[in-house]
C-alpha cells in the first residue's frame, strides 16, 4: 500500500515491451501519477486501474539512419537483462543473437528472439522485418 505506483509502471512496461514514458494509468478516467501510492490515493480492492499504452512519438532522423545503421533494443525476461546494438539494416540477425548470448552470459542455451509476436531466423533481416530505430527484441529462454 505504501509501494508507489512507478512499480507497477515498470513492471508493465516490461511485460509490455515498451519504455515506461509510455504508460499510463487511469482510475475513473482520471491519470494517476506514478509516485503517488495506494495509500495516498485511498484505493480498495474493488477499484479498477486501466492501463494504457500512449502511441510511439517518432524520433528525429539520426546519423545513423543515413548510413544504413539501426539501433535496436533487446531485452530479456530480466529488466537487468537489455542490450542496445547497433547494426546493418542489411546484416543477418543471428549476429545480433550471438552478440546478446554472449553479452548476457548466455551462450549455449537455447534462446528464441521475438520481434512484434514474430520469432526471428538467423538469416532474417532488420531490413526484411521493416525494423526502426530504437525498436524491441525480445529473448525467451
Amino acid at each position: 500500500m505504501s509501494d508507489p505506483l512507478q512499480g507497477v509502471v515498470d513492471h508493465l512496461a516490461s511485460q509490455l515491451g515498451v519504455s515506461s514514458a509510455r504508460i499510463l494509468l487511469l482510475l475513473r478516467e482520471a491519470e494517476l501519477p506514478s509516485s503517488a501510492t495506494p495509500e495516498t490515493l485511498r484505493l480498495s480492492v474493488a477499484d479498477i486501474i486501466d492501463c494504457v499504452v500512449l502511441p510511439k512519438t517518432p524520433e528525429p532522423a539520426e546519423e545513423s539512419d543515413v548510413d544504413g545503421k539501426l539501433r535496436l533494443r533487446v531485452q530479456g525476461k530480466e529488466k537487468h537483462q537489455l542490450l542496445e546494438v547497433t547494426m546493418s539494416r542489411a546484416a543477418p540477425l543471428g549476429t545480433l543473437m550471438s552478440h546478446y548470448a554472449e553479452a548476457m552470459g548466455l551462450t549455449g542455451r537455447e534462446l528464441s528472439f521475438f520481434f512484434d509476436g514474430e520469432k526471428l531466423t538467423h538469416q532474417g533481416t532488420p531490413a526484411e522485418l521493416g525494423m526502426e530505430q530504437g525498436d524491441l527484441i525480445e529473448v525467451w529462454g
